[in-house]
């Protein structure tokens, strides 16, 4: 396995088009690195820079603290798996699997060791390696893919975006194969994807990316509960952080957050007090889980009317206007009950609260 680094990496197409832009980044040896964000971020440029396909502008690469930056694809020693599967229709699954392995020249009896250890982790039944590749659904095709590109032992693993052609259920069950391979071998694996969701469950880290930049990157639990600003706090959650735009106004010499129609916070949150001193411009974010929700008043809590109620599963996704125009995302339990048109009652705990710089949008 192996460290990779990134060292103020920028590249630029065409002379104008600056994909990745000054990029900096470590990938732990032995662990799996998402990298997130939507189209057109940077993120399958950083991947094909980390793989050779493109030569850097500015900047080096680095494997186990050698610099490879001008290295071709194939000294860089690594597997990839695709968004389309690749496979060979005409040859078995078991032939599929073995054959990286026979151009290496390995011998045959550890040749399908290897191929019955791989079909194991991928759950390809080994009454199927006769099959041809040709007659598979998508979703075993990846399967297949897969089991082909960790069949051989490389420096690194590059999945870019694998399951996004592929049905929820079996999305699922190979993001788990993918993990539980991972897990047991301690493989570096660098995981390309636009879903949050992919992210957060299988990344050891994730690096969060918006017009060539790295904005964040840190743990999904880290990432999740402090973002560094608000597109990264939107981009990851279903849905993402509410934003409110407030004022830091003082009253009685005492500061709090003036939602406009209404008080958003009757204090600074405790984690702020050193930070906001003064009258301000500010961003309150906060995540839809973390609202709570009462249908009768309470002292705290902000009047709001509901706009919108859907279930999720075991869960409410309300949509609620506080004041004329603010609109805040909800969730809660399936059985509050609430309904199109109710009038309930939202708290907003201080300790659940972050705040943002209201010109930069940067955490404070």
């Amino acid at each position: 396995m192996a460290k990779i680094v990134l060292e103020n990496v920028r590249k630029v197409y065409n002379g104008t088009v600056v994909a990745v832009d000054d990029m900096s980044l470590e990938i732990p040896d032995g662990e799996i690195v998402s990298l997130l964000g939507p189209s057109g971020c940077g993120k399958t440029t950083t991947m094909r820079l980390i793989a050779g396909f493109e030569d850097a502008d500015e900047g080096k690469i680095y494997i186990d603290d050698q610099e490879v930056t001008t290295w071709p694809p194939n000294r860089r020693n690594f597997s990839m798996v695709f968004q389309f599967p690749v496979v060979y229709d005409t040859m078995t699954l078991y032939e599929n699997i073995a054959t990286p392995l026979r151009t290496l020249k390995t011998d045959e009896s550890r040749i399908r060791a290897i191929v019955r250890e791989v079909s194991s982790s991928f759950g390809i039944d080994e009454d199927s390696w006769h099959k041809k590749a040709a007659k598979l659904s998508i979703s075993d095709r990846q399967r297949l893919s897969l089991a082909h590109a960790f069949a051989v032992e490389r420096n690194l693993y590059i999945l870019d975006e694998p399951f996004s052609n592929i049905d929820p259920k079996s999305r699922v069950r190979l993001t788990k194969y993918v993990r539980d391979i991972q897990q047991k071998k301690r493989h570096t694996l660098v995981f390309v994807t636009h879903s949050q969701s992919e992210a957060l469950t299988l990344s050891d880290k994730i690096a969060v990316m918006k017009e060539g930049k790295l904005l964040q990157y840190d743990s999904p639990d880290a990432i999740y509960s402090k973002p560094a600003n608000t597109f990264v706090g939107w981009f990851l959650g279903n849905p993402g952080m509410n934003f409110i735009h407030c004022s830091c106004r003082q009253k009685n010499g005492r500061l709090y957050l003036d939602g406009g129609a209404f008080v958003a916070l009757d204090r600074i949150p405790a984690a702020y007090q050193k930070v906001i001193t003064g009258e301000r411009a500010i961003i309150l974010g906060i995540r839809p889980e973390q609202v709570e929700i009462s249908q009768t008043a309470k002292e705290a809590f902000i009047p709001c009317v509901c706009h919108f109620a859907e279930p999720l599963g075991s869960r409410l996704l309300l949509n609620v206007k506080l004041g004329q125009d603010v609109m805040m995302n909800v969730k809660v339990p399936l059985e509050a009950g609430v309904s199109v048109g109710d009038k309930v009652y939202v708290h907003l705990p201080e300790d659940r609260i972050m705040l943002f710089d209201d010109k930069t949008e940067e955490a404070l």
